[in-house]
């Protein structure tokens, strides 16, 4: 999308994935850290070094806050104002 209408007119969708892939992607190491037991939080695997960076991909990227509040603006810009 950013190729073809550039990142400006992105940013509601770029906002959305930088919410949502970190977010997914610790939930899916969480629970492999859950199968694993002990030692999916151990050195023994990889899984507490991968939750660690996609838990600071998280901040490091933006806040979520800061993206959910881009979200918000760009969903009530879409939608009219009630009038009632």
């Amino acid at each position: 999308m950013i190729d073809t209408v550039g990142a400006k007119e992105a940013r509601f969708e770029i906002s959305a994935i930088k919410v949502i892939a970190p977010q997914v992607a610790c939930a899916v190491i969480d629970r492999a850290i859950e199968i694993y037991g002990g030692a999916g939080v151990s050195g023994d695997t990889p899984l507490a070094y991968f939750y660690a960076w996609a838990r600071a991909l998280r901040i490091v990227d933006g806040p979520d806050a800061v993206h959910r509040r881009t979200i918000a603006r760009g969903e009530l810009r879409r939608t009219p104002p009630f009038i009632g």
